[in-house]
């Protein structure tokens, strides 16, 4: 999987396409215990459509799932890439972090954006996740970026 994280990673770059690394992968690289088959990203383009004759041209397997995800597969790794909407996506794009892995560095979402996701994904998995990222990141975590962040998401999807 190390490897097909790379070519992507490279393809986005090569392509100049600002992304993050999310999910299951992201958590591992921040050194938990997740288990995942797939990869998922959020890269920051006008039209998911660039990203889809991207990965066509370069002999990928890539399907729209709707207007703001692309469900995909390279060297038979699923990968899902979600466009950055302007309500959490570009925020989670803009402060990731980078990461080394082997010669090449990796950009992922903070911690604190992977709880965030996590909270608002909300299942046994994604819970288990949010604890296990408290653990290791405990006191250095912005409380107060997740707590706004958070209730900013929780009125924007509450019923009018």
């Amino acid at each position: 999987m190390v490897k097909t994280l790379l070519t992507v990673v490279e393809l986005f770059k090569k392509n100049r396409i600002d992304y993050c690394l999310i999910g299951g992968l992201a958590m591992m690289l921040h050194h938990g215990r997740a288990n995942t088959v797939d990869m998922d990203f959020y890269v920051m383009v006008e039209n998911l459509d660039d990203v889809l004759k991207l990965f066509h041209k370069k002999g990928y397997q890539a399907d729209p799932a709707g207007d703001y995800q692309l469900k995909c597969r390279v060297e038979d790794v699923p990968i899902d890439i979600l466009c950055a909407d302007h309500y959490i996506g570009v925020d989670v794009v803009r402060r990731a972090v980078e990461r080394s892995l082997g010669d090449s560095f990796v950009r992922i979402a903070t911690p604190e954006d992977l709880i965030i996701l996590k909270t608002m994904a909300d299942r046994s998995v994604d819970r288990r996740d949010v604890e296990e990222l408290r653990e290791l990141f405990g006191k250095k975590l912005d409380e107060a970026y997740i707590k706004k962040k958070l209730e900013f998401l929780k009125k924007l999807l509450a019923p009018a």
